[in-house]
């Protein structure tokens, strides 16, 4: 019996031996497939901080003032405002009918026209 117990302690720590080492050589397999991943994820990181260090001097050279007053005056044509093209909110005439306004009386460009012009005098 003594040969048997020595025999069958010998297969329990043969078999013991053989699962951790079997378990061991997975997880190391499973650490390696996590170590490529967490490193294809970093390298996506550093490749994204780079591109939005571009975007924002992209951004910031997009956004000059003098860049976007130089297309303004290219791209709208824009003209600075004239005195007749001012004038104060009080001089247009609206109707306020039931607490909302509606339309300003007089409707046609000429009439409107002698009305800048009398605010413009007014002034």
């Amino acid at each position: 019996m003594d040969g048997k117990f020595k025999v069958a302690m010998f297969g329990l720590w043969f078999t013991l031996t053989l699962m951790v080492a079997l378990s061991s050589s997975v997880l190391k397999n499973r650490v390696q497939v996590l170590e490529r991943k967490l490193a294809t994820i970093n390298s996506n990181i550093q490749s994204d901080i780079a591109q939005i260090h571009v975007l924002k001097a992209q951004w910031s050279h997009y956004n000059t003032p003098d860049r976007l007053r130089k297309l303004a005056y290219e791209q709208l044509s824009l003209e600075n405002a004239k005195p007749e093209q001012i004038i104060n909110y009080s001089a247009l005439h609206f109707n306020y009918e039931n607490g909302r306004a509606s339309a300003p009386m007089r409707s046609d460009k000429k009439s409107l026209t002698t009305l800048v012009k009398a605010e413009v005098k007014k002034n």
